[in-house]
């Protein structure tokens, strides 16, 4: 009954604007979106399917690389089905150079989160879970929103080991994934702002059509 609860309130919460998270804690604010796991699925790609929060929008996908927006901010997410297939596990060792740094565990899934300072002002969060990557720049009165929205994404993840199976035997994903390492963290100059840079602003009024996502 306390994860239906759960899984209640943060749906609730991300469809409304995440207004009632903003006096909250990062510790609760994990807590929380680790406990209410989404068990339903809305987006689907090669190798695994993921819900993808109301209001939030799909604005380019390559692979297994998507770009997702809502509230004017774009979010990088990268899904490596290959340290999944082969079950990596690395382990992270918190930092006190930084803003926050966990080291995140919940049954059998495991990662970690980073928040650094950026040159403008700025907070760039670097969340690692179930073999998935998100990162986003936010304001800091938006740190807790981006948590929120970025575990329950990457927590929703189902990997399908059928179909990953032969795509790994076919050699589709050795000869088309993009290299990058989940289990190393990041700086502000990396990936995320290339793509940003790459890919312009988001505006909230966008269409977007993506023909593999269902609403």
């Amino acid at each position: 009954m306390k994860k239906i609860l759960f899984l209640f309130s943060l749906i609730l919460l991300l469809n409304t604007g995440c207004t009632m998270l903003k006096n909250d804690n990062y510790e609760n604010i994990l807590s929380n979106a680790m406990d209410s796991k989404v068990n339903i699925s809305n987006t689907f790609r090669a190798g695994y399917k993921y819900y993808l929060p109301k209001g939030m929008k799909l604005l380019h996908q390559e692979g297994s690389n998507e770009i997702i927006g809502v509230d004017n901010v774009i979010y990088y997410m990268y899904v490596d089905r290959v340290s999944y297939f082969n079950r990596i596990r690395e382990n992270y060792e918190p930092k006190s150079d930084v803003v926050y740094s966990k080291s995140l565990s919940k049954d059998n899934l495991f990662g970690y989160i980073e928040i650094k300072n950026t040159e403008n002002g700025k907070y760039f969060l670097e969340i690692m879970y179930n073999y998935a990557k998100i990162e986003v720049i936010v304001e800091k009165k938006n740190i807790n929103d981006a948590i929120a929205y970025a575990i329950s994404i990457l927590s929703s993840i189902i990997y399908q080991d059928e179909v990953l199976t032969s795509l790994m035997g076919e050699d589709i994903l050795q000869a088309s994934e993009v290299e990058h390492n989940i289990f190393k963290s990041a700086d502000t100059e990396s990936g995320y702002l290339q793509i940003v840079e790459q890919y312009g602003q988001y505006e909230e009024d966008e269409e977007v059509v993506d023909p593999d996502f269902i609403r």
